[in-house]
């Protein structure tokens, strides 16, 4: 692991994809501590707030499919750089708007339809390209790196943009957000391999080529099996940052508490993906599955017994040290067994289940927090996770991986 880490440091076209990711997920979590707050204090509604933060899903549900076999016609890299240019304009109204003094909700569902847009193209090329940057040897290794930088974004993300909301003002985080996304289509820009294998030029019918991508997915029983598993993992834990809000709120805690919250949680998550390698090579698949899921399930739970704002903390520092375990498994079984020619349609498809299961769940975290409280919806959600570590651990066909 220490040799493979070494060598990704001087892997310079994986270091500007995966720096730019950096610096544009730190962005994204700002927002995502920026949004729910501005929401909550013009309308008071944890339902709005949820339904906003649910757009981005929703686009990607409309989107997905005709994307994932665009971006295998076209050239990744430049579907990177435009999508994360897009990407930052459109946050950067919000800027704009707040400065002006201007800001209508509305106009926030407007601005996550276009970002949400732009984000599909951007995330899907960045997942399809992935693997032509690092060797296949380094991919595990390199999949617990993009974890890494994943929660020092909630590490530092969070917390800067708390903070940046409490003493400058709320217009200043989506600044910062939107100067991100420009960050990473830059870093992009001086990616030197190509992030794609050789095409032939002979056009093909669409919907063949979306029909090709179906059929592969139909025909491949544990990938469809990882999709929604993760797909209902997801869906219970994508309102986590509104419901730790909502439950931080309740104890009177102020936003830079709040952000502090996801930064003591991002450091569990960067322990966890640092040792998450090693995990993969000593456990199996199947094991690893297991486990993974019935922790999961398990640290979730204590949320209905957090009483203040560190022990709320610190089960979220446990939670997010789990997440990298579910990745390597998800990401090495999809590369292992997807071609690259058809990644991006496969990748649309799991990704959609993905991203529907994000927003279905950001939606109804809201609903649940505003009729039924929020110890309620940690029940509920603690009773799904229950069931699906159960069909994980029942799971026959783990046991011959």
């Amino acid at each position: 692991m220490e040799a493979q880490q070494h060598s990704l440091l001087k892997n310079r076209n994986f270091m500007l994809l995966w720096s730019g990711q950096l610096i544009s997920s730190m962005g994204t979590t700002i927002t995502n501590i920026a949004l729910p707050l501005i929401v909550l204090a013009l309308t008071g509604s944890a339902f709005q707030a949820g339904s906003i933060a649910a757009i981005r899903g929703a686009v990607y549900a409309l989107w997905a499919i005709p994307a994932g076999a665009l971006i295998d016609r076209w050239n990744r890299k430049t579907v990177m750089v435009i999508a994360n240019l897009g990407s930052g304009l459109a946050i950067g109204s919000i800027y704009v708007a707040l400065l002006l003094k201007h800001l209508i909700i509305p106009q926030l569902y407007l601005i996550g339809a276009i970002e949400g847009s732009f984000f599909v193209f951007a995330s899907l090329a960045r997942f399809t390209a992935f693997p032509r940057v690092v060797t296949k040897e380094q991919f595990p290794a390199a999949v617990a790196q993009t974890s890494i930088a994943n929660n020092l974004a909630v590490l530092i993300g969070p917390l800067l943009g708390g903070l940046l909301f409490q003493t400058v003002g709320a217009a200043f985080a989506f600044l910062a957000d939107s100067l991100s996304y420009f960050v990473n289509a830059i870093s992009i820009f001086f990616i030197n391999v190509p992030l794609q294998l050789e095409r032939a030029t002979l056009k093909r019918d669409f919907h063949k080529e979306v029909f090709e991508g179906v059929l592969f997915l139909w025909r491949q029983p544990m990938l469809r099996f990882l999709n929604l598993l993760s797909a209902g993992r997801t869906m219970l834990e994508s309102g986590l940052y509104l419901l730790i809000i909502v439950v931080a709120k309740e104890h009177s805690a102020s936003p830079l508490i709040i952000g502090s919250i996801f930064a003591i949680g991002a450091t569990g998550g960067i322990i966890g993906a640092s040792l998450a390698s090693h995990i993969h090579k000593r456990f199996s698949f199947g094991t690893l599955l297991r486990t993974a899921s019935t922790l999961n399930f398990l640290v979730f739970t204590l949320y209905a017994f957090a009483s203040n704002d560190l022990s709320l903390a610190f089960i979220t520092a446990a939670l997010f040290a789990i997440v990298p375990v579910f990745e390597i498994i998800n990401a090495t079984y999809t590369v292992s067994v997807v071609p690259d020619a058809i990644r991006g349609r496969i990748l649309s498809l799991t990704r959609l289940v993905m991203l529907g299961a994000n927003s279905l769940g950001v939606f109804v975290t809201g609903i649940l927090l505003h009729f039924v409280g929020s110890t309620r919806t940690i029940v509920i959600f603690s009773c799904l996770l229950f069931v699906l570590a159960l069909t994980v651990i029942f799971n026959k066909a783990l046991r011959q991986i």
